[in-house]
């Protein structure tokens, strides 16, 4: 009895609770006059009991370290480029809580998975995977209760129907490998994942996640079972196209419409251009996106949109969030990466990891897909598994 609850009780189960439970980061509070959220208290707790077990003595962190020295120095140019940022916004507090939220916390329990899960690299996405599959759960009776946005979207718990869909897109690279492993087991919870993608009509996540998903097949075009795959997605995205091509939304996808949504992501990419133009060095700081974005407005045309926390766009975001130094170092990390990863034998591990990476940096051309704490997990958890 005492060994197994030991086995329930253990490090690796507790990690695996953190990456199944990531929007905890929701539930917020202030400690000593110091803002966290219950995501943050668990992984630091984590990170104590990683501390306490010792595994940093473990010679395979120098090798670690030493084979992958050029990514870590990328890395702290990130985070430099971000502090000084936020230092010569002149809101250094904010910068740094935010530096704090969406860099230093996820890449701790980022790293501590890769190390718990180093044997068994496939276990820590499932732990992921699980939770959302839940998240998507409490979406859909929230739907089925009526509770969407006022055009008909579907959020969840989140605040944005988009932020729903870009936290369950990776669950969905995840779940196409398990559904190819074990059909009866994961049919239904990535049905239940596609269908609540589908509710939240968050097209750019569609398009990205169909572009990564017809790279994965075509990877593997020499298995029968991927060309079956293959063509009941291609099924599925047909009917997604023709339950939709009536929609405003998807009619604002196809035109520049004076109130369409593409128009307001180019008036909100003018005005970040600007913002970029006149701070070329250090950009404007994290978290301060907003407030200069009202600032702007009496360069431009009545804006479309009014409240947008981040410049829809992931490089732009770098670019203003961490000026010129933060972004080279974030492309220089990406390309250090892919050329690393892409050289390896395409194992599963790879094959998923590749393509939630791939789907960042495509959604991120429309969508800010890194700065929100579950997002960013998920984006240093598939950088460290495959290394």
């Amino acid at each position: 009895m005492k060994k197994e609850i030991k086995s329930v009780i253990s490090l690796e189960n507790f990690v695996g609770m953190i990456l199944a439970f990531l929007p905890l980061y929701l539930v917020k509070f202030v400690f000593w006059g110091m803002p966290l959220n219950f995501l943050e208290i668990l992984i630091g707790s984590a990170f104590i009991w990683w501390l306490l077990e010792q595994r940093f003595n473990n010679p395979e962190w120098r090798i670690f370290f030493k084979n992958n020295k050029t990514l870590f120095v990328l890395m702290g140019f990130v985070l430099l480029g971000l502090v000084f940022s936020a230092f010569f916004s002149g809101n250094l507090k904010a910068g740094l809580g935010i530096i704090k939220g969406w860099f230093i916390f996820p890449l701790v329990i980022a790293l501590i998975s890769a190390d718990i899960f180093r044997e068994k690299k496939i276990k820590a996405l499932k732990f992921f995977y699980g939770g959302a599959t839940g998240v998507a759960f409490l979406a859909m009776l929230s739907y089925f209760f009526g509770q969407i946005t006022y055009d008909g979207r579907l959020q969840g718990i989140f605040n944005s129907p988009n932020y729903l869909a870009m936290y369950l897109a990776p669950a969905v690279i995840i779940g196409m490998v398990l559904f190819k492993e074990n059909r009866r087991r994961h049919a239904l919870s990535l049905a239940i994942i596609l269908l609540t993608i589908y509710l939240t009509h968050s097209f750019a996540t569609w398009i990205a996640m169909g572009i990564v998903l017809l790279g994965f097949f075509w990877l593997n075009k020499k298995s029968e079972q991927n060309k079956k795959l293959f063509l009941g997605f291609l099924i599925l995205a047909g009917l997604v196209i023709l339950l939709q091509i009536k929609t405003d939304k998807f009619n604002d996808l196809l035109s520049l419409d004076v109130r369409s949504s593409l128009s307001s992501r180019i008036m909100i990419w003018e005005s970040a251009g600007k913002m970029i133009a006149d701070s070329p060095v250090w950009g404007i700081g994290p978290g301060n996106f907003q407030e200069k974005y009202l600032d702007y407005q009496k360069y431009f045309p009545p804006y479309l949109e009014w409240a947008v926390p981040h410049p829809h766009n992931l490089y732009l975001a770098f670019y203003l969030y961490s000026g010129i130094l933060g972004l080279a170092a974030f492309l220089g990390l990406i390309i250090f990466w892919l050329k690393k990863v892409i050289l390896q034998k395409k194992e599963t591990i790879i094959l998923i990891t590749l393509g939630i990476i791939s789907y960042f940096l495509l959604h991120g051309m429309l969508d800010t897909t890194y700065f929100k704490n579950d997002l960013a997990v998920i984006f240093w958890l598939a950088i460290f598994l495959p290394l």
